[in-house]
């Protein structure tokens, strides 16, 4: 694990764990053919981008990359288009039909068992994350996904409030999700992995599954955005520019 930084330079990045200079190369601050002995400190200043935010994405990768949650060959096959499509279909339409289930029934069963602390926070996490949630997916909608689709429709972007370059929406989504990352964890830590304890009732049951579908859906609807929509993002963005 490399010790990260603003006077790291790229070369130093380059030894650590492959994640890194992805995940540097994705924000579209540095490419392949750049100067490697500039440190991210310069790289940021140049770019205008916040070094706290490139920090923490950059240490976020690394480390040895867990087993994926899903084959992403299928989503690497689709047109940026459909790439949208499908996560506004199937990620955001869930999210925005469950999240109120999700909060309902969280306090319903913190609220019949105050004996039990976890609960009270398990609720309380989930109220924080859904509202996280609406604003982080009407950003990503208004945003990101617009300039996404001019990309891939008229190889343009028309600006929105976020300017014209998917650099900047893309690091904002990052960080975003490094934040949900840390509410998942939590709430596998409340519930022991989402498992029913002896005498749950049935409603506290049917809480525990959708709060681990949910957190199997975000798992997998950040690493499709992560892995596959946002590097592509950039990179028809940087084709345009050249």
């Amino acid at each position: 694990m490399l010790t990260l930084t603003s006077r790291s330079t790229v070369a130093d990045l380059k030894s650590g764990p492959p994640g890194v200079m992805q995940t540097l190369i994705s924000t579209g601050i540095f490419r392949d053919g750049d100067d490697p002995g500039v440190t991210i400190g310069e790289l940021c200043w140049n770019f205008g981008f916040n070094p706290g935010i490139l920090l923490n994405m950059l240490q976020s990768a690394n480390i040895t990359e867990d087993v994926p949650p899903i084959d992403i060959a299928p989503f690497k096959a689709m047109s940026l288009l459909e790439l949208v499509e499908h996560i506004e279909d199937v990620h955001h339409r869930y999210l925005r039909e469950n999240l109120p289930v999700l909060t309902s029934l969280t306090a319903q069963v913190a609220t019949a068992h105050p004996e039990e602390g976890r609960l009270a926070a398990l609720k309380l996490e989930m109220q924080h994350v859904a509202t996280e949630l609406e604003s982080h997916l009407a950003h990503e909608e208004e945003a990101l996904f617009a300039m996404i689709r001019d990309l891939a429709v008229h190889a343009d972007v028309k600006p929105t409030r976020c300017g014209d370059a998917v650099g900047g929406p893309i690091a904002c989504m990052e960080t975003e999700h490094e934040a949900a990352l840390g509410s998942l964890k939590k709430m596998r830590e409340y519930t022991d992995g989402y498992a029913a304890p002896a005498g749950a009732d049935a409603t506290w049951q049917e809480m525990l599954a959708g709060v681990a579908r949910f957190d199997q859906d975000m798992v997998e609807h950040m690493y499709k955005e992560n892995k596959v929509l946002f590097p592509r993002a950039l990179d028809a963005q940087l084709g345009k520019n050249r």
